[in-house]
């Protein structure tokens, strides 16, 4: 299947930045199997391989991540076992290392393996409770703070991952389109009798895109995230949103949605509370439920599923925060296209630049340029 150049700019973003493949809770699950994940089209076999000798992981995990593919007979190595700080493959138990080099292959006794007989490995590392892989480290970048995740005075849920079949992209500028509210979600975040939102101006500050957002008169369930909103979008597929309940408590929503490739994302998502910390946790993950139901069938209907990376949908005014998120990924798929590359991307995530003022045309059809 030809990849039209639009989708090859924005994977070669992508590939910069760190995704979240698995939970640790799933990795653990798998054992003593690596798990098999997707990301960018790709598939990989992540394992902990810092296991003592009863199978039993140690207190810091080493994350193995590498192509689940044996480069021998192309079993995929997501069926073999983890052994030794290293994966066996179950077809002919050739051994690979966390550095991809075969160290061991039993049909030739102990002649050392050919140089050929190796492994791509993957960058891999261990935080806020998930495996996160990096495919291209041209560019310096960080994995999304989870602010949350580290603050004693908050709870915070983990919900259940899930897998959408639509870009990663969009499902993130799903989260951040004001306008949809209404009529999405009438009743449980909006009001489809104040069908007009406001347009915030979006920043970006220290790299990160940022935006403000005072929801309309609605009288919430005690467990919706509703409120005065802060949103930080610290890279392009991550968004984090602290919330300030007219109760004064403090809420906080975080998402990542990981590329599986150009038509499919898995998001990862917590919530987390300063509130009713011996509340039952259950009415709190099922709010977020509805508000998945509600949005998934109208995400998952877009067609076509991959995100267009070039102005090629029409758009309004209200869609200010869209528009900004589209020009930014446009400008840094640009970046990251350019002689420089992954440099010139991390400059412009550490870039403060002027604020985009809202509009004040008439309500009529805007095509971003």
């Amino acid at each position: 299947m030809d990849v039209s150049p639009d989708q090859s700019r924005l994977e070669a973003l992508l590939r910069l930045f760190w995704h979240p493949v698995c939970t640790l809770g799933e990795l653990a699950a798998a054992r003593p199997h690596p798990l098999a994940v997707e990301l960018l089209g790709q598939r990989y076999a992540v394992a902990d391989v810092n296991v003592g000798d009863g199978g039993e992981p140690e207190i810091m995990p080493e994350i193995m991540a590498v192509p689940d593919r044996c480069p021998h007979r192309s079993t995929r190595l997501s069926v073999g076992w983890v052994e030794s700080g290293a994966i066996r493959c179950a077809y002919h138990g050739w051994v690979f290392d966390c550095t991809g080099r075969c160290r061991e292959i039993p049909a030739l006794g102990d002649e050392e393996p050919p140089a050929r007989a190796k492994l791509e490995a993957v960058e891999a590392r261990v935080e806020h409770g998930l495996v996160w892989l990096r495919l291209d480290p041209s560019a310096a970048t960080a994995i999304p703070a989870h602010p949350a995740f580290h603050d004693e005075s908050m709870k915070v849920l983990e919900g259940t991952p899930y897998t959408w079949p639509t870009a990663a992209p969009r499902r993130v500028e799903n989260f951040v389109d004001l306008a949809h509210f209404a009529w999405v979600h009438d009743g449980t975040l909006g009001d489809r009798t104040q069908p007009v939102p406001p347009i915030p101006v979006v920043r970006r500050e220290a790299g990160e895109l940022r935006f403000e957002y005072d929801p309309p008169d609605l009288v919430p369930e005690d467990e919706a995230l509703f409120g005065f909103s802060e949103y930080r979008m610290p890279v392009p597929c991550t968004v984090d949103i602290s919330f300030r309940l007219a109760s004064g408590a403090s809420r906080r929503l975080w998402m990542t949605a990981s590329p599986l490739d150009a038509a499919r994302c898995r998001t990862f998502w917590s919530v987390a509370r300063d509130d009713d910390h011996d509340g039952d946790d259950a009415e709190y993950l099922a709010f977020q439920d509805l508000v998945l139901r509600q949005d998934e069938p109208v995400v998952c209907n877009q067609d076509p599923p991959e995100f267009p990376l070039e102005p090629l949908e029409v758009s309004v005014r209200t869609d200010r925060v869209s528009i900004e998120y589209r020009r930014w990924l446009r400008e840094l798929a640009a970046d990251a296209a350019g002689p420089e590359g992954g440099a010139a991307v991390q400059r412009a995530l550490t870039a403060t630049v002027p604020s985009t003022v809202p509009s004040t045309v008439p309500s009529t059809v805007e095509v971003p340029s």
